[in-house]
């Protein structure tokens, strides 16, 4: 199961700091996680906007299309650009 952890202002907006998550097959890098993600609606497609955030991968900086997996710990803060 993926880590998720919400940093900051995120985790504010969205009330949570962390879940866990069984990927479905669908998912193979970060921008398929925030879509999946903000299918959850409410808070979540107005806070997760693929260029508005930073994102880590095992606590490595990555871009938007970085490959994920079950095994990831996922970051995601909003960006200060």
């Amino acid at each position: 199961m993926a880590k998720i952890l919400y940093f900051s202002t995120l985790a504010d907006r969205l009330g949570r700091t962390a879940e866990t998550l069984t990927l479905p097959p669908s998912v193979k890098n970060l921008r398929d996680l925030l879509k999946m993600l903000r299918m959850r609606g409410e808070e979540w497609p107005v806070y997760l906007i693929d260029d508005k955030l930073q994102a880590t991968v095992n606590k490595n900086f990555v871009e938007i299309d970085a490959p994920i997996s079950d095994q990831d710990e996922i970051g995601l803060m909003l960006s200060r650009r």
